[in-house]
């Protein structure tokens, strides 16, 4: 029995926590734990309550919510129930966009709130805040999702990952000192996809053995094929949880039958972390309920019914530093009202459309991951509301932009000068200015389009 894991679960891992003030995770952990069997009666009723005292709070302490509740004549005292809270118009990412200051919490000092950013599968750049307290039970949901997969505190677990954030976080010294004592991750960079770097990634799995991977979905898929092509047998993980991008069934059943293990899909964004993952059933993914209020509307703004398609719109329930109040994220799924096997009463979705986002490629051929490229790339630009790269030739792409006026010559030269760091100087842009980025008829925004004839893409 390897007892490493072990005594980093229960020794290392909560003095680890306590010496950064971060004790109260394993409150959440344990608390989310026993939360997940109630009946789906309770866990509503444990919503509806964290609503009410949302919107109070937000009324209260939000300058943005304050507006927006008195421009609809609706006060916080009467909204009693889910069909009250309704009224509330949805919040966009428009509306963050352009109201940041106001939709911050005036009762939570700067120092008690934690930046992010996002550039998004949906080309928007926003950036957003959480409170302390609320990075703690986000912290704890992870590691609640992650057990479902057969992830446990203190086993080894390779991430394929091409976020350049949390890339760069992941290389700090403090970083590289938690993960030898505690994390035992390998992070494997998938920003691009070559035979070579899926070759790297072979050796390292294979001298590595983690008992899970965590991938975005397409690169997994895309280094399943490479281990396929390359008769590759011997890397078997005991699972995989697959997110960040839709996995379709036949990626699923590729995946599966080249490393001998389940996938556990997983849907989860920046602004409000693990939003519903699949349990050991596989049946439909389990939404996250303790910690978010998820809603499937149609074009009307009404609830579909159960195995329509609808808008996803999200309320976070524990972020008092910025309210995420009826949260727009511009993806689509149906709401499944049926019981899952396993006991649990949280609810359950189905992701049947969702983010859609291409494969880029260079002029030499290597390939660009889309969803990596639009928090580093896009958002460090300023002055973009919106975006999406278009590539119709091996060496051209064309930049569409809805910007702001803070977008001038300086930020266009600036663009151009990331595009040759993911690109390379053979690779010719264009930056064309549009009103709008329209729509897929799935109702989701592409960031990235190739119409390359040998792109492997995701539709919705």
């Amino acid at each position: 029995m390897d007892l490493v894991p072990e005594i980093i679960r229960h020794v290392i891992f909560p003095l680890w926590l306590f010496k950064d003030g971060k004790g109260r995770v394993l409150k959440y952990l344990r608390e989310f734990e026993r939360s997940q069997f109630l009946t789906e009666s309770d866990i509503r009723e444990r919503q509806l309550q964290k609503l009410l005292l949302m919107v109070r709070h937000a009324y209260a302490n939000c300058e943005f919510y304050r507006r927006r509740l008195d421009d609809i004549g609706v006060r916080p005292s009467e909204i009693k129930d889910f069909r009250d809270y309704q009224k509330i118009p949805v919040l966009t990412k428009r509306d963050i966009q352009e109201n940041l200051n106001s939709l911050l919490a005036k009762n939570y000092p700067q120092e008690e709130l934690v930046t992010n950013w996002t550039g998004g599968s949906t080309g928007s750049p926003l950036r957003f805040f959480h409170d302390k307290e609320r990075m703690l039970s986000r912290e704890a949901s992870t590691l609640r999702h992650d057990a479902w997969a057969g992830h446990q505190i203190g086993q080894k677990l390779a991430v394929i990952w091409g976020h350049r954030q949390d890339l760069s976080i992941a290389q700090s010294f403090k970083a590289r000192i938690r993960n030898a004592l505690l994390d035992r991750s390998r992070i494997l960079d998938c920003s691009s996809m070559t035979d070579e770097s899926m070759g790297q990634f072979a050796n390292t799995l294979r001298v590595f053995r983690p008992r899970v991977i965590l991938s975005y979905a397409v690169p997994m898929f895309l280094f399943a094929r490479y281990c396929q092509t390359n008769r590759i047998t011997d890397i078997r993980p005991l699972s995989i949880i697959t997110s960040a991008e839709v996995l379709l069934e036949e990626e699923r059943r590729t995946i599966e039958e080249v490393f001998g293990c389940r996938v556990f899909d997983r849907y989860g964004c920046r602004e409000v972390a693990v939003i519903a993952s699949e349990c050991e059933e596989h049946g439909s993914m389990h939404l996250n309920a303790e910690t978010l209020y998820v809603e499937f509307l149609n074009e009307e703004g009404n609830p579909v019914k159960p195995g329509e398609l609808g808008f996803i719109i999200i309320t976070d329930l524990l972020n008092f530093g910025m309210p995420f109040i009826r949260y727009k994220i511009e993806d689509v799924g149906t709401p499944n009202d049926q019981h899952c096997p396993c006991g649990r009463g949280l609810p359950l979705m189905r992701m049947v459309a969702g983010r859609t986002t291409d494969f880029l490629r260079t002029p030499k051929g290597v390939r660009v991951s889309g969803t990596s490229l639009a928090t580093y790339f896009i958002t460090s630009v300023p002055g973009i509301r919106q975006a999406q790269i278009v590539q119709d030739q091996i060496d051209h792409l064309v930049f569409k932009l809805v910007t702001g006026p803070e977008f001038r010559a300086t930020e266009a030269q600036l663009l151009r000068e990331k595009a040759v760091d993911f690109f390379g100087e053979e690779m010719r842009y264009d930056i064309q200015h549009v009103e709008e980025i329209p729509k897929e008829a799935s109702g989701k925004y592409r960031f990235s389009v190739c119409y390359l004839n040998d792109n492997h893409h995701i539709s919705s």
